[in-house]
């Protein structure tokens, strides 16, 4: 009998739902990849006590998946992802701005579980990089290569590998170093 791997669970944080949506499109049907959506069944959703406790009250499932009206997207979207309980999250930051870092804090310490990957454009520093590290992401992709790269990554975050651009190697050690030498 062949031992089968099990998918690696994924959700998306991002307060901006068309990009989600784009990340979604490119994840739908990958193999050894089960995807977490706001769409899911309340099964794949990590609800499975909430619909056996209500197994005829579909209305109130379906408002737990609706957006809160009452909280920041922010707050919405840590409550999304504490429900989903993905195995691999992929936080969407330009980590330009005081609201993306809050999301990252967030997620980490609502989620401590989930293994982070982030997403970002070219204008997000190094050293911002280094930092986002440092709190506990497992890896880091530049927008321009999602496209080519997210499965890959998803896949080897979810073996508990890291996934950052080869040429950051280098720097990464010399930052751990410069750090433990500062302790």
């Amino acid at each position: 009998m062949k031992n089968q791997m099990q998918p690696v669970t994924v959700a998306i944080a991002d307060t901006d739902r068309g990009r989600r949506a784009g990340y979604e499109r490119l994840l739908q049907g990958e193999s050894g990849i089960k995807l977490f959506t706001n769409g899911a069944s309340g099964k794949e959703a990590g609800d499975e006590k909430l619909l056996s406790g209500y197994p005829n009250d579909r209305a109130f499932v379906n408002r737990r998946l609706k957006p809160r009206t009452n909280v920041t997207a922010n707050e919405d979207e840590v409550a999304r992802i504490k429900r989903l309980k993905p195995l691999v999250l992929l936080v969407n930051l330009n980590l330009c701005t005081d609201e993306d870092y809050t999301l990252l804090l967030s997620l980490r310490h609502e989620c401590p579980e989930a293994l982070m990957v982030f997403l970002a454009d070219n204008s997000v520093h190094e050293d911002t990089i280094l930092k986002v590290l440092e709190i506990g992401a497992r890896g880091y992709l530049k927008y321009e290569t999602v496209q080519f790269h997210l499965s890959g990554a998803i896949q080897a975050v979810g073996r508990g590998e890291a996934w950052v651009p080869r040429k950051m190697l280098g720097n990464i050690m010399d930052h751990m170093l410069s750090q433990q030498a500062n302790a």
